[in-house]
């Protein structure tokens, strides 16, 4: 294995800490773009999205939510945002390709809304950092068509299809990007959760109301979350870095009983300090012992930390 320049090393540390603490553009040109258009657009995500959709979000913003099946389970997480003449845009991570748009497709029975993509479909690009806004808004203004989309953690810019690629910014190494979404705790469908896990799990409270009317899943996601214990939690932890990442599906123990699993690591870039996602059982957590990540007869102890770790 080719052994990093030290030049590029410190280049991967500089756009980590752009992403982190000013701003810098990350490719999700793999990334899940469907657009919904029509007369009951708006009602139709209402009633099937865990976000309050029916006045937010304001033109020009995403709003985050989830999609679940009736029985809580999420299919999808996403962002979304409204443009003029009755049409919506859906944003979802790589992971979002194949099973959000047959979900869509199952649960519209009579309502006037079509799909289109994500074949077709606008090329989107993401600006992470405090400062992200302000370039999302320089790049936008650079090519026709294009436009820029306010949401959190990360914004959003839709280029059109047709565009040059010359008017596209160079986007982050795909292992700072990597870096910062485990580090403020974007959980990617595929990777750090699947229909094993119940919406609640996840906890992603920003992308779930608990006050709106009935949407699909809710039942699940109101009992779970007021009256029902859950089995798993999501955590993120910091662990020290010794070479190689913690292979996804890796038992996590606590006092000397099996506790959850990872899902997701990376070297942190800059600090040579291990970043990592997964799932713990509340009575783990609560108990406050040591979380052991356990590798055969290798054990590598976990700091858990809230986010951003």
């Amino acid at each position: 294995m080719t052994r990093p320049t030290t030049s590029s090393v410190e280049r991967l540390a500089e756009e980590y800490r752009a992403l982190r603490d000013a701003a810098a553009v990350v490719d999700l040109s793999r990334w899940t773009v469907l657009e919904l258009h029509g007369p009951e657009t708006r009602g139709f995500l209402q009633g099937v999205a865990t976000q309050d959709l029916e006045k937010a979000p304001a033109a020009g913003t995403a709003a985050r939510t989830l999609f679940l099946t009736e029985k809580g389970r999420p299919v999808a997480h996403g962002w979304v945002t409204f443009g003029a003449s009755d049409t919506a845009w859906i944003l979802g991570d790589e992971g979002t390709l194949q099973a959000l748009k047959p979900h869509l497709e199952r649960l519209r029975v009579m309502e006037d809304v079509e799909f289109r993509g994500p074949e077709g479909t606008p090329t989107l690009l993401g600006v992470a950092g405090p400062e992200r806004d302000p370039l999302a808004q320089a790049i936008a203004s650079r090519a026709p068509g294009t436009t820029a989309v306010r949401a959190a953690p990360l914004s959003f810019v839709l280029v059109p299809s047709e565009a040059s690629p010359s008017a596209l910014p160079s986007a982050v190494d795909s292992r700072a990007f990597e870096a910062w979404r485990i580090a403020v705790g974007l959980p990617f469908q595929g990777i750090d959760f699947d229909q094993d896990r119940i919406a609640t799990e996840l906890l992603l409270p920003e992308a779930i109301s608990m006050t709106k009317g009935c949407y699909v899943g809710q039942e699940v996601v109101a009992r779970t979350a007021h009256r029902g214990k859950l089995r798993r939690r999501r955590v993120g932890f910091r662990f020290p870095w010794g070479g190689e990442p913690i292979p996804a599906g890796t038992e996590l123990r606590s006092g000397g009983l099996e506790a959850g699993h990872v899902t997701s690591t990376a070297c942190e870039p800059g600090t040579g300090q291990g970043l990592g996602m997964g799932y713990l059982t509340p009575d783990a957590l609560d108990m406050g012992l040591d979380v052991l990540a356990i590798q055969g007869e290798k054990s590598t102890l976990l700091s858990l930390h809230s986010w951003p770790l």
